[in-house]
């Protein structure tokens, strides 16, 4: 534990030190959080059922979430220490390899949750309005931030398989047909019969809804406990299969 939480304080300190590496990422939400609002706004007004007295901004805020916080961070932090050789030192070094990948998860947690606080708050600014209250905005960062995590992992297990820097941030383009792929400007039974059983089958789909769920429904406990234990699978599966890359490095 000494070790993660000593790793995860150094590539916390990263993620303060180089705000450049984090700012550019936080540009695609809030671009298309306002842009998507400016263009549908007026197709979907607050008298659409499905918005239940909110403006689309509500409807659109956990998409714009989503792109905040799954980006590859963690995975360019780490092929970029494999470049440098200073990778090759940690595997060396008297740690436990899995600190390595759970130091750098850390980081993503912290900085995903700073990212949900930044695009919620812009949330805020277009006139959404949280039918599950302060209690329930707290627990769409952390469910955002939570994602994150998860998917970082992705990102991580590319950069140790390819050690490669594209191919990491190639990471990050992937999500965006996964997340087109979901119910991201109308709900599921507005969708075609091809598109909504495509969305029905992305698991990103029922973290957005739990996460929307929040946002206008208020609190409904079913969507939510759905979108946790997406999370949690998707985060044992892709950090499993980031620690066994991690285990045979240098086979």
């Amino acid at each position: 534990m000494t070790e993660i939480l000593l790793l995860g304080r150094r590539a916390v300190r990263e993620v303060v030190r180089y705000p450049e590496a984090t700012i550019p990422t936080l540009f695609i939400p809030l671009f298309f959080l306002a842009v998507n609002i400016g263009q549908v706004s007026k197709t979907f007004p607050t008298s659409t059922s499905f918005l239940h007295g909110q403006g689309y901004a509500a409807f659109q805020l956990p998409v714009s979430l989503m792109f905040a916080v799954a980006t590859a961070t963690s995975g360019l932090a780490l092929v970029t220490e494999i470049d440098l050789g200073y990778f090759d030192k940690l595997l060396v070094a008297p740690i436990r390899r899995s600190s390595i990948i759970f130091g750098r998860l850390t980081a993503d947690l912290v900085r995903g949750i700073g990212a949900a606080t930044l695009v919620l708050l812009v949330g805020l600014a277009f006139g959404v309005h949280f039918r599950s209250g302060l209690l329930g905005a707290v627990l769409v960062v952390l469910l955002s931030g939570l994602f994150g995590v998860a998917y970082a992992g992705f990102a991580i297990l590319v950069a140790l398989r390819t050690r490669n820097v594209q191919a990491t941030q190639s990471s990050f383009i992937l999500f965006f047909p996964l997340l087109f792929l979901t119910p991201n400007f109308v709900p599921f039974d507005r969708l075609s019969g091809a598109m909504e059983t495509l969305a029905r089958i992305n698991p990103i789909s029922y973290v957005i809804v739990g996460i929307r769920s929040l946002v206008i429904d208020g609190w409904n406990p079913g969507k939510i406990a759905i979108a946790l234990g997406v999370i949690v699978a998707l985060g044992l599966v892709l950090t499993a299969l980031s620690l066994r890359a991690i285990a045979t490095y240098d086979r």
